[in-house]
């Protein structure tokens, strides 16, 4: 296994070169041995795997390794990630893993581990390259099947049973992802009128598109329906395990996470005034302001699923939510990121203000943002370097203040500016905004000024479209 698979929020990379399938079981010991030795009472693992094609080997050896070291495994089978989390709280079971590479491209597969994260995998890897396992017991752990979909379709058909009937006028588009192991089903069960699927099988072949909704072009199935069919009037994609979801307007215009999330705060702190919503620091200072009028408290949070929960515990958050579309409810929900469960909250919201996903956006305070745009490095080393020297750029600067829990966010007069190391990849995330066309563009030329030295300068130019 490649070092650089073992990254800051799962073990993830691409099967054959960088994730071997043959190491599939040394991996399960590392992963088996590590939550034991930290939890030694503890007794079980679920594990559950998405539908790409080597997912079922990986569970396959991983199974028989947890099994091996004297672990019982509850076996969940082919589900979305969200009903993994499920199961942690309905079998009462705080241990589990998915096998699933998220919205990555069908050469990638990888692990999820609930509770593990940045010095936890880094220890798994540890273990791994060591071969430091526990020793084979003579008890073997026991292998039970659990049909956790089932369970997981009824409980949300009981907290959305409001909507029974209820006429939604939606295209979905489930990507050949695991939301099709529980989607359409939810529909059915719930007799929800006027909802086309698209690609409700699993196929982890992802043969129409790659199932990440936030980029576009993996949403013109979505666009095409909206534009074709008059009585459709929004649409939404999800992600490769269903943890995260994307709505689209009926103009075909892909909704930010940062403005999804306010039309689900203020929902949200209606229930529990004064009480704090988290947001990644990709997310727009629009948010902030509306969460201010609301007299919530705004909570700045680093990017990543583990950093948005480890705050909402923190801060005792109602939701939190990221500018990528994952959402964590603990207003009538669990606290964990659910693309499912996200959709209906905004069924819910549409359905209850007969209203239009456009109308429900109208409350977030205008500004001109940028899209996150990534760029490549040359490795994982190079990206820390570039934003250790964008930080050194703008610290010199008295009329920025520098927010740096994640990288770097400089806020200035003409607006904010954000350079970030991706947790995932050898790449540089950015994002930029001001009020309007002229200010976003003296942000632009800030960051460009700072990073040309590491790269070509018509070629970042071009990327971050400055004028």
């Amino acid at each position: 296994m490649k070092k650089n698979i073992f990254r800051e929020y799962d073990i993830r990379g691409i099967v054959g070169s960088e994730l071997i399938l043959e190491e599939a079981y040394n991996l399960g010991c590392a992963i088996a041995s590590y939550l034991k030795t930290t939890n030694p009472t503890m007794q079980s693992i679920i594990v559950g795997h998405d539908g790409r094609s080597h997912s079922a080997p990986l569970t396959r050896d991983i199974t028989q390794a947890i099994l091996d070291v004297g672990i019982d495994v509850i076996d969940i089978g082919l589900t979305p990630t969200p009903a993994m989390y499920f199961a942690i709280h309905r079998l009462q079971n705080p241990y589990g893993i998915t096998i699933t590479a998220s919205h990555n491209p069908k050469e990638y597969n990888g692990v999820k581990i609930w509770g593990a994260w940045g010095e936890h995998i880094q220890e798994i890897h540890r273990r791994y390259e060591a071969r430091e396992f526990l020793r084979k017991t003579q008890i073997r752990g026991m292998h039970t099947h659990v049909n956790i979909a089932d369970d997981y379709i009824t409980y949300l058909q009981n907290a959305f049973s409001h909507l029974h009937g209820k006429t939604i006028n939606a295209v979905i588009d489930c990507g050949n992802g695991s939301a099709g192991i529980v989607f359409p089903q939810l529909v059915k069960a719930l007799d929800l009128k006027n909802v086309s699927i698209l690609f409700g099988d699993v196929d982890g072949n992802f043969p129409n598109h790659e199932a990440d909704p936030t980029v576009p072009e993996n949403m013109e199935f979505v666009k095409n329906a909206l534009k074709k069919d008059a009585s459709l009037a929004f649409g939404l994609g999800f992600d490769g395990d269903a943890d995260r979801m994307n709505p689209m307007t009926k103009a075909g215009v892909l909704v930010p996470g940062d403005q999804l999330l306010a039309i689900f705060a203020k929902q949200a702190l209606q229930n529990h005034p004064g009480k704090a919503v988290v947001f990644d620091i990709k997310s727009s200072a629009g948010l902030v302001e509306l969460l201010q009028d609301w007299q919530a408290q705004p909570v700045m949070s680093p990017s990543g699923h583990t950093y948005i929960k480890q705050n909402m515990k923190k801060y005792d958050a109602v939701l939190g939510g990221e500018l990528s579309c994952h959402f964590f409810f603990a207003d009538r929900y669990f606290g964990y990121d659910d693309g499912i469960y996200a959709a209906m909250r905004l069924f819910e919201l549409i359905v209850a203000s007969e209203s239009t996903l456009e109308t429900l956006l109208e409350i977030f305070p205008p500004k001109i943002s940028s899209p996150e745009i990534r760029i490549a490095c040359k490795s994982d080393d190079e990206k820390k370097i570039i934003i250790d020297h964008v930080k050194q750029c703008f610290a010199a600067r008295a009329d920025v203040e520098s927010i740096t829990i994640d990288g770097l966010r400089a806020v200035m007069p003409h607006g904010w500016g954000l350079a970030r190391a991706s947790n995932t990849q050898p790449v540089i995330c950015l994002r930029f905004e001001a009020a309007n066309l002229s200010d976003l563009n003296l942000v632009k030329q800030d960051f460009y000024n700072a990073l040309t030295p590491y790269f070509d300068p018509v070629a970042l130019k071009e990327r971050i479209d400055l004028n």
